[in-house]
């Protein structure tokens, strides 16, 4: 195998690669046709954005149906999960179409605000406000959001949740999910 690629072989296959990761990115830029190519026979495809600078592996979609075992994880997200990626999402398109900055910041408070909107009103604020947090932290480690090291309690959107969640299907999904919620009574 050649030794140039190796490094961005193994990132990928630990998870997602953004372009901030200064070495790792500029051997995947480099050797891009050559890791495609290897990772193609093993049914993976890689999906690069350069414009917003984040790399990934995705399972190829085939046009016949093979049975192969999945290689790329595909998680299920529970409804909170879910809904905060929905909302981040939303947010990231507000900020795209206000023109601001590449880096999207967004705090805490403004995160359990926007998650409110879309719960049940509930007795047990402090309950929800702390599963809502949770949430937040589950989202760090999927790798939808940082934290910032400031005061503020401030984190970045990754632009990376574009390539996730479709901004076609925000306004009808957020939509379910708040009839689920107040269907389920979720929330309180």
């Amino acid at each position: 195998m050649e030794q140039g690629y190796s490094l961005s072989l193994i990132a990928l296959l630990r998870g997602i690669v953004f372009n901030h990761q200064k070495e790792i990115w500029e051997n995947l830029l480099r050797y891009e046709p050559d890791v495609k190519k290897y990772f193609q026979p093993v049914g993976l495809e890689l999906y690069l954005d350069k414009s917003e600078g984040y790399a990934f592996l995705r399972q190829i979609q085939w046009e016949e149906e093979i049975e192969l075992p999945r290689l790329a994880e595909k998680r299920q997200l529970n409804f909170f999960t879910s809904l905060l990626c929905i909302v981040l999402r939303k947010y990231l398109l507000e900020q795209d179409a206000q023109g601001g900055s590449v880096r999207s910041i967004i705090s805490e408070q403004e995160m359990i605000n926007r998650i409110k909107v879309f719960l049940p009103v509930t007795n047990d604020e402090a309950k929800q406000q702390e599963k809502i947090i949770s949430t937040i932290n589950r989202v760090v480690d999927i790798g939808f959001l940082r934290k910032l090291d400031d005061q503020e309690k401030n984190y970045e959107v990754h632009r990376i949740i574009k390539g996730f969640v479709n901004a076609d299907v925000i306004g009808d999904t957020l939509r379910r999910l708040r009839e689920y919620a107040a269907e389920k009574n979720i929330g309180n």
